[in-house]
């Protein structure tokens, strides 16, 4: 969670399997670059561009977040055509939550899953159920594997506010 121009931003990532092959795509030119590097005495041209492809790679890699917009639409941020750029919040029926995923389940049928670490998965659900476009309903699945995710939500009195 990161607010930048006034705007909060929840960041997630893909399913598990493709992030590690993606990140392992990232990392890779800048240590076939340095490997290089260390083969040669003076610096060739190409360690430069893959040098760039690393740091390109590195940036897509973090381009995926969501932000809650004022008009009742959550913008998903991501260079993945397969997931819709804005979805309307009333058009959410159901969340399904789970340790280390959320699902949003759509009024057309669609859902998405997204793998979303704990305490931007909490911050982003309090503020989409207190948002009154929001008329769905979370469901906390996968509460007797991990206790300790659920607890927090159990003793947490607090009242969640938009901000």
């Amino acid at each position: 969670m990161i607010k930048i121009f006034g705007k909060i931003r929840y960041h997630w990532q893909p399913e598990l399997s493709w992030l590690i092959i993606y990140w392992s795509i990232a990392i890779a030119p800048i240590f076939i670059g340095l490997s290089l590097l260390f083969e040669r005495t003076r610096i060739p041209s190409y360690i430069f561009i893959l040098f760039a492809l690393f740091i390109v790679l590195v940036s897509i890699g973090f381009y995926r977040y969501f932000i809650i917009e004022d008009n009742g639409i959550l913008r998903v941020v991501s260079l993945n055509p397969r997931i819709p750029k804005k979805i309307a919040i009333a058009s959410i029926d159901k969340i399904e939550v789970t340790y280390s995923t959320l699902a949003l389940h759509l009024a057309d049928g669609q859902s998405y899953m997204f793998y979303m670490r704990k305490w931007p998965k909490k911050y982003f659900l309090d503020a989409l159920a207190v948002d009154p476009d929001f008329r769905g309903e979370v469901e906390l699945l996968d509460n007797f594997t991990k206790m300790d995710y659920f607890e927090v939500y159990k003793e947490n009195k607090k009242t969640p506010t938009k901000l």
